[in-house]
């Protein structure tokens, strides 16, 4: 499969036709600075796609990437606010959080799969699995991404995966766990085909 174009169509913070416009989204959400945006431009192929801005909390809007490829109908990444920046006020967190659960929970949305994106050396935070509580409750498909695991060693990853599986719904690697690293471009081919595998084909 080949990404045959990718581009940003527009930022969103409340209702808007593109959210419902019948192209399925993937939407990646994740805790500020682990490693969102370079995660979706290593996935599509690119450099600067998605901005990568050196202060953490930057992307205050849900942004909307249109992706198409040479097998599978076209689809919506969908990069939301990162959240759990301590240095945002608490009035902002609550707004972002309150953005990302708006967008998760949306009945009418054409929401295909939900990517929780994590890093490796932080693991899981309370608010991630606030996150998966959301998605089971709503019967949103969700993928956790670990990323950085580069920053591992083989012991540190064994114990992260034991947490995971005591943590995660149904946790199993290679199906709705992927550990990978953005930034060495390790494991990422899995981590797509996962995504586009549920796509359908072009017609």
């Amino acid at each position: 499969m080949k990404i045959l174009d990718a581009q940003f169509v527009t930022g969103v913070v409340g209702e808007r036709d593109v959210m419902y416009d019948g192209t399925p989204h993937i939407a990646f959400i994740g805790r500020s600075n682990v490693g969102k945006s370079t995660t979706i431009n290593t996935l599509l192929g690119r450099k600067k796609l998605v901005k990568t801005g050196r202060t953490p909390g930057k992307t205050r809007e849900i942004n909307f990437f249109k992706v198409s490829t040479d097998i599978t109908q076209d689809v919506y990444f969908v990069d939301l606010p990162g959240y759990g920046y301590a240095k945002v006020s608490k009035t902002d967190r609550q707004r972002l959080r309150g953005i990302i659960e708006w967008y998760i929970s949306h009945p009418a949305s054409d929401l295909e799969l939900v990517v929780l994106i994590i890093d490796a050396k932080a693991g899981l935070t309370d608010f991630d699995k606030q996150m998966f509580e959301l998605m089971d409750q709503t019967g949103k498909n969700y993928i956790l991404a670990v990323n950085k695991i580069d920053k591992l060693n083989q012991k540190g990853i064994n114990k992260l995966k034991k947490e995971i599986k005591a943590d995660v719904p149904n946790a199993e690697t290679g199906k709705n766990v992927f550990y990978y690293s953005a930034f060495k471009n390790k494991n990422i081919h899995l981590l797509r085909d996962a995504l586009f595998g549920g796509l359908k084909e072009k017609e």
